[in-house]
């Protein structure tokens, strides 16, 4: 089943649309942070020749979310994340562990999925709020009596076997 062109446009961002009728250069750079859609996994395909003077840009996650609504029989989408270090399903976010700011675009995705809320309303309420801040490691590994420690100079310590 084909949806009418005009009904997809309607909900993509003014970025994309520019990128999709361009006719002279962007003035808004694609990342895959920058929460210009509403794509849970936000990817860019980006390939540049300086020898051609050309750049292709694509929001593969736009495409991909396009192909998954023709193809739903062989789409999945897991209320959960397999942790490979403990071979098990996790079905709560996690909080913010990272050394930088969380990005603003996974920040307002983590908070609908906890919240269970619509991303749209969560970028509304919270956009001129500061995601987590990143807490800064630096790790330190001792080897003492046959086993391996990761020491944090921030405080913490634990052993990592």
């Amino acid at each position: 089943m084909n949806t009418p062109v005009a009904t997809r446009v309607s909900s993509v961002s003014p970025a994309v649309l520019e990128a999709l009728t361009i006719g002279s250069l962007p003035d808004t750079q694609w990342d895959h942070e920058d929460d210009l859609c509403d794509c849970t996994y936000q990817r860019i395909g980006l390939w540049k020749n300086p020898y051609l003077a050309e750049t292709l840009e694509v929001r593969m996650c736009c495409i991909w979310a396009e192909l998954y609504k023709q193809f739903p029989d062989f789409v999945r989408t897991i209320p959960g994340y397999y942790n490979d270090n403990t071979k098990e399903w996790e079905t709560k976010p996690w909080e913010w562990n990272g050394e930088a700011e969380m990005p603003r675009a996974i920040w307002y995705r983590y908070l609908a999925r906890e919240q269970d809320r619509p991303l749209a309303d969560i970028r509304a309420e919270y956009s001129n709020q500061r995601p987590p801040s990143g807490r800064s490691r630096i790790p330190l590994f001792v080897y003492d009596r046959g086993e391996w420690a990761l020491i944090e100079l921030n405080g913490k310590a634990s052993s990592i076997g």
